[in-house]
């Protein structure tokens, strides 16, 4: 026992020096090619916009919380309050050290008994896909709208190809329990699987909490880049959709796409004729308010999982 919790704490304070090391060595790089002249003529027109764009991370995250805490009921697993709270914040730390953030899984299962960890995985898994579902959702309404994806050109051939994805990317998020009854021998899959077939309205739970969310931090990416000068427009709203289509396509390593959203937003959003600095220093903004702050609370105040 005393070797693992041992183990344990070298665990947490690896997981705390990569994170402050990472996101150090990512910061400069991104900032490191801006010319001095570009932030010298750089300034905030609008403060409001940015007060309210970081404001909104307070809904952000709760709703993520929120369906943290309806898997957990699903389970019968939400009784301890301060396990939910810190392990909610524990995934949010390991899904910044896994590609696209989908190790959320990781640091959350640890809190629980070893008989819930593979249906605490497997349903969070699924949450996290429904975040992904209701960015392609948007995404298809914004290929849909302005005729072409932006970057790449128009064609009716792309968007169809887009828009089959789509289709099937909904139709194995509501059919996996069919696919799961071919694998009777794992026992936590059978069990997953009958909870999504005893329980139906999860996954729409999951779709609707991820759509608000989604809608939440579109408009936090809106607002700053109004607050540096951009118009808010029913063209920005829909550009800022594709940003988010194409970077969820893109595989990425650690911290939350940093890097590569910031690249897909100055190619889209750039090619509209937005300031380039505006929107990159914009993107970082949302990332570090949206990803980075609540991780760096979580590796504050989680205390090691308990045996």
């Amino acid at each position: 026992m005393l070797k693992t919790n041992k183990k344990q704490a070298a665990i947490f304070f690896f997981l705390k020096l990569i994170l402050f090391v990472a996101v150090g060595y990512v910061l400069y790089a991104q900032l490191a090619g801006v010319e001095p002249e570009k932030w010298q003529s750089f300034e905030i027109l609008r403060p409001y916009s940015l007060v309210l764009a970081i404001v909104l991370v307070f809904p952000n995250i709760w709703m993520v919380y929120k369906k943290w805490k309806i898997t957990l009921k699903l389970l019968e697993l939400d009784e301890d309050r301060k396990r939910n709270v810190h392990s909610f914040f524990a995934g949010l730390v390991t899904g910044m050290l896994t590609p696209n953030m989908v190790g959320n899984f990781i640091g959350r299962l640890y809190y629980f008994p070893s008989q819930h960890r593979g249906t605490i995985t497997f349903l969070t898994l699924v949450s996290n896909y429904a975040q992904l579902l209701s960015t392609v959702f948007f995404g298809m309404i914004a290929i849909v709208f302005a005729e072409e994806v932006y970057g790449l050109g128009k064609s009716w051939q792309l968007i169809s190809a887009f828009a089959v994805a789509g289709f099937l990317a909904f139709w194995a998020y509501f059919l996996v329990d069919i696919v799961l009854k071919w694998f009777k021998r794992s026992r936590f899959l059978a069990i997953s699987r009958s909870i999504l077939k005893e329980n139906p309205s999860y996954r729409w739970k999951m779709i609707g909490w991820s759509t608000f969310r989604f809608l939440v931090f579109t408009t936090q990416f809106a607002l700053v880049l109004h607050a540096f000068g951009e118009e808010l427009s029913i063209e920005l709203i829909i550009a800022i959709w594709q940003v988010y289509l194409i970077t969820i396509m893109v595989p990425s390593l650690f911290l939350g796409k940093l890097g590569v959203k910031e690249a897909v937003s100055v190619a889209i959003l750039g090619g509209l004729g937005m300031n380039e600095f505006s929107i990159l220093f914009a993107s970082l903004i949302i990332w570090f308010v949206n990803s980075m702050s609540p991780a760096l609370l979580g590796l504050v105040i989680c205390d090691r999982p308990k045996k």
